[in-house]
C-alpha cells in the first residue's frame, strides 16, 4: 500500500460508508499515512462518506461522529487526509423523486435511489478532482468472497501486472481494492484487534450488524445490480421486505423510531396498489388521450404479462406529503430525537420544489393549496410563489383572464414556472417548462370533455 502511494501523485479517494469493509480500509490507509515519514506524506487522500439525507437518525449520527473523528484525529497526526460529505443534489433527492415526481417506492427491480443518492454524488465529486488532478485513484473496500458476481465484477475490470482496476464508467479513475481477497472473518478479525486510530473499537459497529444492518459500498460497475440483500442504511428502504435494523432498535426500547417504520412500512405496503398509481406512465398519457378521442383501444406497456403503472397519484403524493410533514412537526418524542440528532426529514427546499414539481405536472392548484392548509402553510405558500400578497394584483388578473377567456389557474402555474426561472442568468429550457404547462392543461381539458361526451 505505502509502494503504491508513493508511486505517482494521483490523489485516493476513500468511499467511507461505514461499514465493516470500508472501515477496515480506512484503518488500513491510515496506519499506512501514520508510518510514513511526514516529508513523505505530500499526497492527498480524500475520505468520502455519503449522506443520503435519509439515512436511520441513529446511523446518521454515528456517520457524522465517525467523519468527524477521522477529520480531527488526522490533523492532530499531521495526515494528508481531507473528510468530505457528499450529498444528492436537491433534484435527485428521495422525497423529490418519491412524492415530487412520484416514483413508486423502489424495490429489487427498480432500485432508482442508489444511483441517485450515492453513486452520482460520488462520481460528480470523483470528476471534479480529475479536473484539477488528471487522474485518481478510487480506494473501495470490495472483497470477492462477497458474492459469484462481486468476484466476476472485479475480475472484469482487472489491469494486467497492476494492483489496480478500470472504472467501467469514468475515464481518469482507477480502483484500488487492497482487501479484495480477504474472507469476511479476516475483516472482523482485523477491525475488532486492531481499535481504530481515532479513537473507536469498533464494538458498536459489530453491534449494528447483529442487528440486521448492511451497507451499500461505493461500487465499480453502476450497470450491475448492487449487492446485498439486506438493507442500504435508510429508514425509507423498501427493496427488503422488512427493516429489521430498525426493528432491532425499537424491541430494544427505542420506540420514538415506530413512527418511521410505519411511515416505511406503508410505503412499501402502497407500492403496487392500482388506486393508488396513474394508469398509464408519463410518457403513455398523450397516447392514451389520443386513443380515446379516436375510440381506439390503448392497453400501455405489459412486462412479463404484468400491467405496468405509473407513477404515484396526486392524491397519493398529497397524502405522503402531509404524513412526512406531520412526523416531522408534531409534537412527540421522535421530533425530540431527531431535534437531538440535528436531523431534519424533509427540508423548506425540499417542500419548495416538490410543489412546483406538483404544478409543472398538471396537478391542480387548489388541491395543493388544500394540502398546504392541512400543513399549517395553505395559500400564503402560494401567494409567495405568486408574489400575489398585493391584493390589488389578483383583482387585475382576474379581470384580465375573464375578459380573455383565460383560465386563471393557468396562468399562475405559469407565473409560478416564470419565477422559477427568474433569478437565472442564463434561463436556459424556460420555454419547454412553458410549453409543459400549456400541454398539461390542454391534455387534462381533453380528458374533462371526453367524460362529459360519454
Amino acid at each position: 500500500m505505502q509502494n503504491l502511494y508513493l508511486q505517482d501523485s494521483r490523489p485516493w479517494i476513500i468511499g467511507l460508508s461505514g461499514g465493516k469493509d470500508s472501515t477496515c480500509v480506512t484503518q488500513l490507509i491510515y496506519n499506512m499515512l501514520k508510518n510514513l515519514p511526514p516529508e513523505k506524506r505530500i499526497k492527498e487522500v480524500f475520505v468520502v462518506s455519503s449522506d443520503t439525507l435519509v439515512d436511520t437518525p441513529i446511523a446518521d449520527n454515528r456517520r457524522k461522529k465517525l467523519c468527524l473523528l477521522i477529520s480531527e484525529q488526522a490533523k492532530k497526526d499531521g495526515l494528508p487526509i481531507k473528510v468530505r460529505i457528499i450529498r444528492p443534489e436537491l433534484g435527485e433527492t428521495f422525497w423529490i423523486n418519491l412524492i415530487g415526481r412520484g416514483y413508486p417506492s423502489p424495490n429489487r427491480w427498480f432500485r432508482w435511489c442508489t444511483d441517485r443518492l450515492k453513486i452520482r454524488p460520488i462520481n460528480k465529486f470523483t470528476l471534479e478532482q480529475i479536473k484539477e488532478n488528471g487522474e485518481v485513484i478510487i480506494v473501495l473496500g470490495v472483497r470477492k468472497s462477497e458474492s459469484q458476481n462481486r468476484e466476476r465484477t472485479i475480475k472484469k475490470y482487472e489491469i494486467k501486472n497492476s494492483k489496480l482496476s478500470l472504472h467501467n464508467e469514468i475515464a481518469g479513475a482507477f480502483v484500488y481494492a487492497p482487501i479484495a481477497e480477504w474472507l469476511e472473518t479476516e475483516v472482523w478479525e482485523y477491525i475488532l484487534s486492531h481499535p481504530s486510530p481515532w479513537g473507536d473499537d469498533n464494538k458498536f459497529l459489530l453491534q449494528c450488524y447483529c442487528k440486521g444492518e448492511d451497507d451499500i459500498e461505493f461500487i465499480i460497475d453502476t450497470k450491475g445490480k448492487a449487492g446485498g440483500s439486506s438493507r442500504l442504511g435508510c429508514w425509507v428502504c423498501t427493496v427488503v421486505p422488512k427493516d429489521r435494523s430498525i426493528e432491532a432498535y425499537i424491541e430494544e426500547g427505542q420506540k420514538w423510531l415506530i413512527p418511521l417504520k410505519e411511515f416505511r412500512d406503508y410505503l412499501h405496503e402502497i407500492r403496487d396498489v392500482p388506486l393508488k398509481r396513474f394508469e398509464f406512465r408519463k410518457d403513455e398519457k398523450r397516447a392514451k388521450i389520443y386513443a380515446d378521442l379516436l375510440g381506439k383501444n390503448f392497453e400501455g406497456l405489459v412486462r412479463f404479462g404484468h400491467k405496468v403503472y405509473g407513477p404515484f397519484t396526486f392524491q397519493t403524493r398529497h397524502e405522503l406529503f402531509i404524513r412526512l410533514l406531520k412526523l416531522q412537526t408534531e409534537p412527540s418524542e421522535l421530533k425530540e430525537k431527531l431535534s437531538e440528532f440535528g436531523v431534519v426529514l424533509i427540508s423548506p427546499e425540499e417542500v419548495e420544489a416538490i410543489i412546483k414539481l406538483w404544478i409543472y405536472e398538471g396537478d391542480d392548484l387548489a388541491e395543493i393549496d388544500s394540502v398546504l392548509q392541512k400543513c399549517g402553510a395553505g395559500t400564503a405558500f402560494l401567494q409567495h410563489l405568486l408574489n400575489k400578497e398585493n391584493g390589488k394584483y389578483k383583482h387585475k388578473m382576474d379581470d384580465i383572464c375573464q375578459s380573455n377567456n383565460i383560465s386563471p389557474d393557468l396562468i399562475d402555474k405559469l407565473l409560478i414556472i416564470e419565477k422559477d426561472f427568474s433569478s437565472l442568468s442564463k434561463r436556459h429550457g424556460i420555454f419547454n417548462k412553458l410549453e409543459h404547462i400549456i400541454e398539461n392543461y390542454a391534455l387534462e381539458r381533453m380528458i374533462i370533455s371526453g367524460r362529459k361526451e360519454k
